[in-house]
């Protein structure tokens, strides 16, 4: 099967749209597909990723979109590599791409719905603001334009039909590449970052954003300290939220006690996991929530918030500890409960990793969307009322063609610098 993933988001980029886009590529390219990508930003070294080009928004530096707008180079990458199906992971800059795609190359069209969009909103500034209600309208338009939808959780499945969405849904999890999190380390982490051997290292991987909490972990890492527990706390990652982090650290006086490495490449992400104590983890608005899965997978045991799609994948005490609400007494005392008792701790490190190896291997879910390509395929593309100026570029083309045909035709060699200006072709 040939299929084209059209993402805004891809590898290198530290984010869970990047590593799952990049996940599908290499495990369905084992099982012999084709898999094409389009995206404004990525490594140049695959001639199967054509990137557009793009640029960063000024408030969140990971997140790229289109420097140009032209459809054309696309429709062109995509009709030489004859795809069959297209899959989009972001309904915006290559969604709407991918919209004009299927109209355009008639093709079947699958859209993973990776991002709670009503809980990012806060990103675009306050008079162009959308309300929650016009985000889940947007999210239903889009979604009712394809052939079928993913969701990573049954929970986001119950969220889009809330929305109106009426497109079959069918719930694929990114799986996890579990031999990448269990290979040896090549790093000692508490010495890269003068870290105290002897306390207790907790851990948190993603973006440094108010969506994903990340305030409410100083609040905890203050209970725990007060408590008298030794503990660190070291983030990974970046974001929007990073000086408020610094600030708000020293206001509660933890400080000393926290640790921001930045964003760290994905190769070097299991020693983090493998070296840490303990993965604590309190967003209340993922899809899914790759890292918790990563950690487990390192045989790092987790204490996360049971909100959304993190209820989802997380078992209590299958290498986790959940709490129903971020409650900061409650979440210390979690985190307290396994870091003091040995024989919990140890076997939470072996039952998360069986685990994750049992239900979340990429293995796995690669399998489901093939189900969910084959079904796309069976029925063929669909009908959409989606108007973009294409037939604009394929005018101009076609121009440029005819006019390289007539002088070439003439005489003039090609390439040889003829001007379109007035009077140039005077005999």
């Amino acid at each position: 099967m040939k299929i084209a993933m059209m993402t805004d988001a891809y590898y290198p980029q530290p984010n869970g749209v990047a590593v799952s886009v990049y996940l599908y590529k290499k495990y369905l390219e084992k099982l012999g597909h084709e898999v094409y990508v389009v995206t404004p930003f990525g490594a140049k070294t695959d001639e199967k990723v054509l990137i557009i080009g793009g640029k960063s928004f000024p408030w969140e530096k990971n997140h790229f979109v289109p420097s140009s707008g032209r459809l054309l180079p696309i429709i062109n990458f995509l009709k030489q590599n004859k795809i069959e199906v297209i899959h989009s992971h972001a309904p915006f800059a290559l969604g709407f791409r991918a919209l004009a795609v299927q109209k355009y190359l008639g093709l079947p069209h699958v859209h993973t719905y990776h991002t709670l969009l009503v809980e990012y909103r806060h990103y675009i500034p306050k008079p162009l603001r959308p309300s929650a209600k016009s985000v889940e309208e947007f999210s239903s338009w889009f979604c009712n334009m394809v052939n079928r939808v993913v969701a990573p959780t049954e929970k986001i499945k119950s969220e889009l039909i809330s929305y109106g969405v009426k497109r079959p849904i069918d719930v694929v999890p990114t799986g996890i590449d579990v031999e990448h999190f269990q290979k040896p380390c090549s790093s000692d982490i508490r010495k890269k970052f003068n870290i105290d051997k002897t306390c207790k290292l907790l851990l948190y991987v993603g973006r440094l954003a108010h969506e994903k909490n990340v305030l409410f972990l100083l609040d905890v890492l203050k209970k725990l300290r007060e408590k008298h527990l030794n503990v660190h706390l070291l983030f990974v990652g970046d974001g929007p939220a990073r000086e408020e982090i610094l600030d708000y650290a020293i206001e509660i006086n933890v400080d000393d006690f926290i640790t921001l490495a930045g964003a760290v490449n994905r190769d070097e992400l299991p020693d983090y996991y493998q070296q840490a104590d303990l993965f604590v983890f309190a967003s209340t608005t993922e899809t899914q929530g790759l890292v918790v899965l990563e950690a487990l997978a390192a045989g790092t045991p987790v204490v996360a918030v049971k909100k959304m799609g993190i209820a989802n994948v997380l078992k209590e005490h299958e290498g986790a500890l959940l709490v129903d609400e971020p409650n900061v007494h409650v979440f210390a005392e979690k985190v307290e409960q396994i870091l003091s008792n040995h024989s919990l701790y140890e076997n939470m490190r072996q039952r998360g990793k069986e685990y994750v190896a049992s239900n979340w291997s990429m293995e796995k879910r690669v399998k489901e969307l093939l189900e969910t390509y084959q079904k796309a395929l069976e029925e063929g593309p669909i009908q959409v009322e989606f108007w973009n100026n294409l037939w604009v570029e394929v005018m101009l083309e076609k121009m440029k063609e005819i006019y390289n045909k007539i002088f070439q035709d003439k005489g003039g060699a090609k390439g040889d610098g003829v001007s379109l200006s007035a009077g140039s072709h005077r005999r």
